[in-house]
């Protein structure tokens, strides 16, 4: 069966206020595609105010300009390169995170994310906001599957978000603070979510894609299929050997994005996928 319809607003509720709650998915549905590995698609996902609110929080981040560096001293709080060899601007969310972009690292997003792949809520989340100026080069296939490490810093809703104030969240081992109670642990990513937004009106041919493939040895120019950059919508995977996808290069339009990972303990991904199949971050 190439795609199944999936109940997207099961007990996904955001609270505006001590007093009031409100759905964010206000009865959208997910769809379900098996080919070339499974992974979930949604157009329209937020409800239309908390997307505007989402976006608007997102832009109000970007026109704060672009770094070459995360390192910059003192910090500028600003989307910078964080990834050698990869072209997006980054900028983590973090427990400090407030507003409508908070809606990504809460509790009930990271259980819907959970729930949607059947994996072990820990809590553990690494996220930030992605953006690729125009003319960003095609990435490489690769399946997610790598480890994180975390210290145990969790806010007060259980969500544990990496921070790389506390922890090198490719590399870990050591505690920079010197502090016994902060002791880093490897996990492995579990599941992987894009949000889109922020984006001109997409076409065919602008780029700017999510290619999916069925090996991780597929050239970058010929995925089985892709995912545009729509306003408002999502692609959702479990990390397995087998989730291989890559960045499109956009031709026409910066491409904006939010994007993070669930993880899980390495020793339940080791049981799971086996020690092998993890990826080891190549660049340090």
């Amino acid at each position: 069966m190439p795609h199944r319809q999936l109940d997207a607003a099961r007990t996904l509720w955001y609270r505006r206020s001590a007093m009031h709650r409100e759905t964010i998915l206000s009865g959208r549905r997910l769809w379900q595609r098996a080919r070339p590995f499974p992974h979930i698609v949604g157009e329209g996902v937020l409800a239309p105010d908390v997307y505007r609110d989402v976006e608007e929080a997102f832009r109000s981040e970007l026109s704060r300009g672009l770094g070459e560096a995360a390192t910059t001293s003192p910090p500028t709080h600003r989307f910078a390169r964080t990834v050698p060899g990869y072209g997006a601007h980054v900028k983590a969310l973090t427990r400090e995170t407030t507003g409508a972009l908070a809606l990504f690292v809460s509790r009930a997003w990271h259980d819907m994310i959970a729930g949607l792949w059947g994996i072990e809520a820990t809590g553990d989340v690494d996220a930030a906001l992605h953006h690729h100026p125009v003319g960003s080069g095609d990435g490489w296939v690769h399946n997610d599957l790598n480890p994180g490490w975390f210290v145990d810093q969790p806010k007060a809703d259980g969500v544990n978000l990496s921070d790389s104030a506390l922890c090198n969240y490719q590399h870990g081992p050591a505690d920079p603070l010197g502090s016994s109670s902060l002791v880093p642990r490897e996990t492995v990513r579990a599941a992987a979510l894009l949000f889109y937004l922020a984006n001109d009106p997409w076409s065919p041919g602008d780029g700017g894609e999510t290619g999916l493939y069925s090996s991780l040895h597929s050239p970058v120019s010929r995925p089985a299929a892709v995912v545009p950059p729509l306003n408002n919508s999502l692609l959702c995977f479990a990390c397995t050997p087998f989730s291989c996808h890559a960045f499109l290069s956009n031709r026409r339009s910066p491409r904006n994005s939010v994007i993070l990972w669930l993880h899980v303990p390495r020793a339940q991904a080791e049981a799971r996928h086996g020690a092998r199949s993890i990826e080891p971050w190549r660049i340090r």
